[in-house]
C-alpha cells in the first residue's frame, strides 16, 4: 500500500485529560497531510475507548489504525514511516515514566537493542499503544476467535482491547492490560509485534522521557544500546506462530548478519548503479562489516564475470561499535562472501595506508563507510577521489550520524569540506542520511 494513501489512515487518540502541545503540534501536521485524527474522549476505561474506537474505525472502511496517546511527542515522518515497512503490525517503543523500563515487554534471550540511526525493525513480545501502526488484516484475523458486544445499546464493540490473563515463562499467570493483551491475541493469531529502534519518541511526564531513561542516567545520544536485564524480567513465552519472524540473535555466528544497517538504502543504490550491471566494473569499498552490502552489490551489480570488488578494512571496528561483540569479524565476512571470492580483492589494512597503492582511475563505484572520524572521513575521501573514474560516484554513509556534539567526531564536517573543496569537480547526486557524488570529467 502506497503511504500517500493518508486517507485509509486513521490517527486514533484516545484522551483522559489534556493533550501535550507537541503532540498536538504533530496531530495537526498529520491533519493537514490528509490523514483523518478522531481525538476521541469521555471514557473512564482505557480498554473499553480502545475497543469502541477500533470497532468504528474498521466499520468506518479505513485500512491502517494508527494509535497515538496524548502524552507521546512524535515527528510526523515517523507515523509515514511505520507504514513504509509494509508490515501488519509495527509500533515505536518509548519508556515508562519515571521508571527505568519500556513500555514493552522483549522476547526471551533478545540482545541488547540498538536505539537511533543504527536501529532497525526487531520483533518483540508486546509493545504499548503509544505509536503502534496495526492494519485491518490483524483485526480481522483476532475478530475470529471474539464475540461482538453491546448490541443491546445500539453501540457495539468488538472487545479487541479486553484484559486476559497468560502464562509466562515460568508457568506463572500474567494479566496482560489492554495493549499487551492485544499483542497477545495477535501472536496466536500468527502476526508478529515489530519495533522501529529508528523512532525517537519522547513521553512526557514530569520532563519528556526518552529511550536513554528506560537504561540510564540522562544522558541523549543519536545512537544507543539497551541492554536487558533478563532476570529481572519475565516475558512470556512465545505462543504463536509468528509471520516472517525477522528477530536474529546478534552474536558472532559463523556466517549470516548479525546487524542491518544496509537495507533501507537498496532502493537507491539499485537506481543509481544499475548502469553497471551485466557489464565489466570495479567496485571499491572503504568499510565493509560483516559484508552485507558487498554480498548485495556481488549478487545484483557485479554480474559480469570479469568485474571485481576491492575491500578495506581492518576488522577492528570503531568507536560506533563500541557495544557490539565483533569476535571473528573478519571470519564472519568471508564466510558470508564465499561464493564470490572470485571477484573479491582483499586489502586489510588501515584506509589511509592501503588507498596509497591502488590503481588511479579504475573504479566505477566507491563506498566510503570506514572511520566515522571527520580526519578520517576526509583522508578517505581525498585518497580515494584520484581512484575513480570520470563518471563514476561515490556514495558517503552516515552523512546524518553523530555520537558526539563535536562535529569533529562525525562524518558530515568532512563531507561538506570535501564537497565545498571539489565544487565544480563533483556532481551531487544525492543528499541525505548518504551523499553521492559523480566525478565530472
Amino acid at each position: 500500500m502506497s503511504t500517500g494513501d493518508t486517507s485509509r489512515c486513521v490517527i486514533l487518540m484516545p484522551v483522559g485529560g489534556a493533550i501535550e502541545p507537541g503532540c498536538e503540534d504533530g496531530l495537526r501536521e498529520l491533519e493537514r497531510r490528509g490523514h483523518p485524527v478522531r481525538r476521541v474522549r469521555g471514557y473512564s476505561a482505557i480498554d473499553a475507548a480502545r475497543c469502541q474506537m477500533a470497532t468504528d474505525a474498521l466499520a468506518d472502511g479505513f485500512e491502517e489504525l494508527m494509535w497515538i496517546d496524548s502524552d507521546v511527542i512524535f515527528d510526523p515522518n515517523d507515523v509515514e514511516k511505520l507504514r513504509s515497512h509494509d508490515r501488519p503490525f509495527t509500533c515505536g517503543l518509548y519508556p515508562k515514566k519515571a521508571k527505568r523500563q519500556f513500555a514493552a515487554a522483549f522476547l526471551p534471550g533478545t540482545p541488547p537493542v540498538r536505539f537511533g540511526i543504527h536501529g532497525g525493525l526487531i520483533d518483540i513480545l508486546y509493545c504499548g499503544f503509544g505509536f503502534t501502526h496495526v492494519r485491518r488484516e490483524v483485526f480481522e484475523a483476532v475478530r475470529r476467535s471474539l464475540e461482538e458486544c453491546n448490541r443491546a445499546f445500539r453501540k457495539p464493540l468488538v472487545p479487541y482491547f479486553a484484559p486476559l490473563v497468560a502464562a509466562d515463562g515460568h508457568g506463572d499467570p500474567w494479566y496482560l492490560n489492554e495493549d499487551f493483551a492485544f499483542c497477545e491475541r495477535a501472536r496466536q493469531a500468527g502476526f508478529p509485534v515489530q519495533a522501529d529502534t529508528t523512532i525517537r519518541l519522547w513521553h512526557v511526564g514530569s520532563y519528556r522521557y526518552g529511550w536513554e531513561d528506560a537504561g540510564r542516567d540522562v544522558q541523549r545520544f543519536a545512537d544507543y544500546t539497551f541492554h536487558i536485564n533478563h532476570s529481572e524480567t519475565r516475558p512470556a513465552a512465545p505462543t504463536a506462530k509468528p509471520a516472517a519472524s525477522s528477530a536474529k540473535p546478534k552474536v558472532a555466528p559463523t556466517a549470516g548478519f548479525s546487524e542491518d544497517w544496509f537495507s533501507r538504502h537498496i532502493p537507491v543504490w539499485s537506481e543509481l548503479l544499475a548502469p553497471l550491471k551485466e557489464r565489466e566494473c570495479h567496485v571499491l569499498e572503504i568499510g565493509v562489516f560483516e559484508g552485507r552490502s558487498t554480498v548485495w552489490l556481488l549478487e545484483n551489480i557485479l554480474t559480469h564475470p570479469a568485474s571485481s570488488l576491492t575491500y578495506i578494512d581492518t576488522f577492528a571496528g570503531g568507536v560506533e561499535h563500541a557495544a557490539l561483540d565483533l569476535t571473528d569479524l573478519e571470519q564472519r565476512f568471508r564466510a558470508n562472501t564465499a561464493a564470490h571470492a572470485a571477484k573479491l580483492i582483499a586489502r586489510k589494512g588501515r584506509s589511509d595506508d592501503m588507498l596509497r597503492d591502488l590503481p588511479r582511475g579504475k573504479y566505477d563505484f566507491v563506498s566510503v563507510d570506514g572511520s566515522h572520524e571527520a580526519a578520517d572521513v576526509l583522508s578517505d575521501a581525498v585518497l580515494a577521489w584520484p581512484l575513480v573514474k570520470p563518471g563514476g560516484l561515490v556514495c558517503f554513509d552516515d552523512y546524518e550520524w553523530w555520537i558526539d556534539a563535536a562535529p569533529e567526531k562525525s562524518p558530515k564536517l568532512a563531507i561538506d569540506a570535501f564537497l565545498a573543496t571539489m565544487r565544480g569537480r563533483c556532481e551531487v547526486v544525492r543528499k541525505g542520511y548518504q551523499v553521492w557524488v559523480r566525478k565530472i570529467n
